[in-house]
């Protein structure tokens, strides 16, 4: 894996990415938690209420304790069904941020005349970068988000657009579903009454897609953008945060660790940042 620059836009959106991600496993693993936490009121005629009456807002789910285990053991379905939007929206969020970045810094953007959408912004991003498509997880990527289009506008119907993004997947981006999926292919998205059938490992999926992606875009920016932008965006990163007092040498060696920690994989040599620290007016002494 080539090495990543952490700007802080990249941060935030990591930090963004584990913050869903464990939200989510903590609603799988949570009704999973309950259910087992019910497997020894089976057959009792207490209400949850009754049985766990310090528990908040128990009044809203206060069946028995073998109706409600059974919801319970049955929630991946639903749980998936808020998951996958969740993660998506976070990576769509991330990407078109990057596409601003890449115009702002006056790369002509590649979207043959076409407005960035979901459906062709991580194209738009590559072919601006002039870096290679990571076609395998872009058709993963695709899938998945017919299957999130399926779940929010087609009622947790299968659409022929899901069924077209699983049809031309290649061998590769195959392999890579049934990898991450126990071996189900996607075709097993179908219940096989035309409804989505949706599992813990679909979440996985989705979270791992986008994951991949974040790394391929951090890669394209690398280089795409030169020295200057990111020498730029070290110091005003640095700036923001730091509490050193401006000018001084202890602000100046944290602004070069920072960028050693950061920013490494960028290569930004002391001049580079001494650069970009005049000209953003962040150092304003001579004497660097």
């Amino acid at each position: 894996m080539v090495p990543e620059i952490s700007f802080r836009a990249y941060r935030h959106y990591i930090d963004d990415r584990v913050e869903v991600n464990n939200a989510m496993m903590a609603l799988l693993a949570g009704s999973r938690l309950a259910a087992e936490a019910l497997r020894p009121l089976s057959g009792s005629g207490a209400t949850l209420g009754e049985l766990f009456p310090g528990v908040e807002h128990i009044e809203r789910f206060n069946l028995r304790s073998e109706p409600a285990r059974t919801l319970l053991c049955q929630a991946d379905h639903h749980i998936a069904s808020v998951a996958i939007p969740y993660a998506l929206a976070t990576h769509e969020e991330f990407v078109v941020q990057m596409n601003e970045l890449l115009k702002s810094e006056g790369v002509t953007l590649i979207t043959q005349g076409k407005p960035i959408k979901a459906w062709n912004m991580h194209e738009v991003l590559f072919a601006s970068c002039s870096f290679a498509l990571p076609s395998e997880w872009m058709q993963i990527f695709h899938v998945l988000r017919e299957l999130r289009n399926a779940i929010i506008h087609g009622g947790g119907v299968v659409t022929s657009q899901l069924n077209t993004s699983i049809a031309v997947l290649e061998a590769r981006a195959r392999g890579r579903w049934a990898q991450m999926n126990l071996g189900q292919e996607p075709e097993a998205l179908d219940d096989g009454t035309g409804r989505l059938a949706l599992t813990p490992e679909t979440v996985f999926t989705a979270f791992a897609a986008t994951k991949r992606l974040g790394r391929e875009i951090n890669a394209a920016l690398g280089s795409c953008l030169g020295s200057a932008t990111w020498a730029r965006m070290a110091v005003e990163d640095f700036a923001a945060s730091t509490d050193k007092t401006r000018n001084s040498s202890s602000w100046r060696r944290s602004l070069v660790g920072h960028a050693r920690h950061n920013y490494a994989a960028a290569s930004l040599s002391a001049e580079d940042l001494e650069r970009a620290a005049s000209e953003t007016g962040v150092w304003t002494v001579d004497r660097w």
